[in-house]
C-alpha cells in the first residue's frame, strides 16, 4: 500500500552545515558541568550522511511505534525528505497572546512526560523542536545519539530540562510560578501514566543535584555588572526560582 505524499514536505541533506568543534565542546562541557555526562562521541558531529542515516532510522521506529513525528517521505542516504507536522512550538509562542502561552507551555510540558513513559527519548527536546499543528504535538530533528551512551532516565530527565531552558524567555515575565508550573506537569503526566515509578527515576530527583550547580552559574555571572543585570541571568534566576520550589514542594 503506498503512502499518499503530504502537501508539504521538508527535505534534509548530508550536504549541511555540522556542529563544529568548539560548539561541540561547548555542549559536552555545559552537559557536564550540569551533571549529565555527556559522551564525546554523542555531541561530535563529523559525518553528514550518517547523522541523517540515524535520523531516518529513529523517525522510523518511533512512527511505527505510534508517535507523532515527520513522515519519512523518500531517503536515499544523501538526502531525506519528510512531511510537514505543524508550526514550532517556538513560532507559535511569539505568535499567540500572552494569556494562551503558560498553557501551551505545559500541554506540551505534560505531553513530553507521556512520550517518556511509553519508553522514549527525544534528545533535542526545545521548544525549537517540537511542533503544534492545533490538535496535537508532535517531535523534530532526531540526530543526537544520547542513548544508549548514557541512561534512559537521564537522557528524560535532559530532554525535560532542555525544554524548561528553551522556554526561559516565555516564563520569565510570568515569574517563577509559572516554571513551576510547567515542571508540575511533567511530574503530573509522568505520575499519571507511572504511578508505580521509583522515586530515582523522577524528575524531582534528577534536578534535586544540579541545582546547586546551576546556582555557581549565577554567583559567577553576578560578579560582573554588565552580566548581572543581563536578560539571560534574569531569566535563568527565574527558572531557578521555579526549579527550587518544584523541587521543595514536589510530592513523593
Amino acid at each position: 500500500m503506498s503512502t499518499p505524499t503530504p502537501n508539504k514536505t521538508w527535505t534534509k541533506t548530508a550536504e549541511r552545515p555540522l556542529r563544529s568543534a568548539a560548539k561541540s565542546l561547548g555542549v559536552y562541557l555545559f552537559a557536564h558541568f550540569v551533571g549529565v555526562a555527556v559522551p564525546w562521541r554523542a555531541v561530535r558531529q563529523t559525518d553528514g550522511k550518517a547523522l541523517l542515516a540515524y535520523e531516518h532510522e529513529r523517525l522510523l521506529a518511533l512512527g511505527a511505534a505510534g508517535e507523532h513525528v515527520p513522515p519519512v517521505v523518500a531517503f536515499d542516504g544523501d538526502a531525506m525528505v519528510t512531511g510537514d507536522v505543524g508550526t514550532t512550538l517556538e513560532h507559535l509562542l511569539h505568535r499567540i497572546p500572552d494569556a494562551d502561552r503558560l498553557p501551551l507551555m505545559c500541554a506540551a510540558s505534560a505531553d513530553l512526560a507521556g512520550f517518556h513513559a511509553r519508553g522514549h527519548w527525544h534528545g533535542g527536546a526545545q521548544a525549537r523542536n517540537l511542533t503544534w499543528n492545533g490538535h496535537r504535538f508532535a517531535r523534530i530533528d532526531f540526530e543526537e545519539r544520547l542513548y544508549p551512551g548514557l541512561p534512559l532516565e537521564t537522557v528524560q530527565r535532559y530532554d525535560a530540562l532542555q525544554l524548561v531552558f528553551s522556554l526561559a524567555r516565555f516564563l520569565e515575565p510570568l515569574g517563577p510560578l509559572a516554571v513551576q508550573d510547567v515542571l508540575n506537569a511533567y511530574r503530573d503526566a509522568w505520575l499519571l501514566a507511572k504511578p508505580d515509578a521509583p522515586e530515582s527515576q523522577s524528575l524531582r530527583s534528577f534536578l534535586k543535584p544540579l541545582l546547586p550547580r546551576l546556582r555557581r552559574i549565577d554567583r559567577l555571572a553576578s560578579w560582573s555588572s554588565r552580566l548581572d543585570g543581563s536578560r539571560e541571568l534574569i531569566r535563568l534566576r527565574t527558572v531557578l526560582e521555579g526549579m527550587t520550589s518544584f523541587v521543595e514542594d514536589s510530592p513523593r
